[in-house]
């Protein structure tokens, strides 16, 4: 899914791929990133694939403090 810096959804792409750059450097599937913080492994594909529209911030901060990351990593490259 492509879209501009322009539509409010943009963060939630580029968050959706820091999440999976984050989720690569650790060595972690999908799948074990979902039973790592109890949720389902369609919502983290969804979420790193662009398709999932939104997320909460609480979401994110559960992965900060599972994989042990600055919740900054999720914002950066974000013009």
């Amino acid at each position: 899914m492509k879209i501009s810096k322009e539509n409010n959804k943009y963060i939630y792409v580029i968050v959706g791929k820091n999440i999976k750059r984050i989720r690569k450097e650790h060595n972690l599937t999908q799948v074990q990133l979902a039973d790592l913080i109890q949720y389902n492994e369609g919502t983290i594909a969804n979420i790193e694939n662009s398709s999932y529209q939104t997320f909460s911030l609480e979401f994110l901060y559960i992965i900060s403090k599972k994989l042990n990351v600055p919740m900054s990593e999720f914002f950066k490259n974000i013009d």
